[in-house]
């Protein structure tokens, strides 16, 4: 059972890497949505950003907000993914799912891949496997912070 969101501490922790609830970075997001779109492609996978993922770069895209202690762990909201395979895995996890997924960011420590499908539900694929984090953007990086998650399959088709 997840806990209840802590909104003001979340808030006030995503404040100190340049967040606020009104960011937008307007082009940016489409620039960094263009960007993960042609890395995508040229692994031979297409695929489309639903209205939530957009709307999560164009309040979170590039911010590198610290997970832990160590400067090296931190979570790039970056819709571009960290490993060659990272395109194939998306689609394989979208065809599971039954939802198209489109990647928001990764953890820079060990490549754990964020993504939201078109109802706005928010996953993460890590080398342990798929995980549920959050069904609203806010929950979903504080969950991918304190890694409170649920096992994905519960979500499959």
């Amino acid at each position: 059972m997840k806990s209840p969101l802590p909104r003001q501490e979340v808030e006030s922790w995503l404040r100190r890497y340049g967040w606020s609830p009104e960011r937008d970075v307007g082009a940016e997001a489409d620039a960094l949505i263009r960007k993960a779109r042609e890395q995508a492609a040229e692994y031979g996978i297409s695929y489309a950003p639903s209205g939530h993922a957009r709307a999560f770069v164009r309040n979170y895209g590039g911010l590198k907000i610290l997970l832990h202690e160590s400067p090296e762990n931190y979570f790039l909201a970056d819709p571009g993914f960290p490993c060659k395979g990272g395109a194939e895995e998306i689609g394989e996890f979208s065809r599971e799912l039954g939802e198209e997924l489109f990647p928001v960011g990764y953890d820079s420590y060990d490549g754990a891949v964020m993504l939201v499908d078109g109802r706005g539900r928010f996953f993460v694929m890590h080398h342990t496997g798929n995980y549920y984090l959050a069904d609203e953007a806010l929950q979903a990086v504080w969950n991918f912070k304190k890694g409170d998650t649920q096992d994905a399959e519960d979500f499959c088709v």
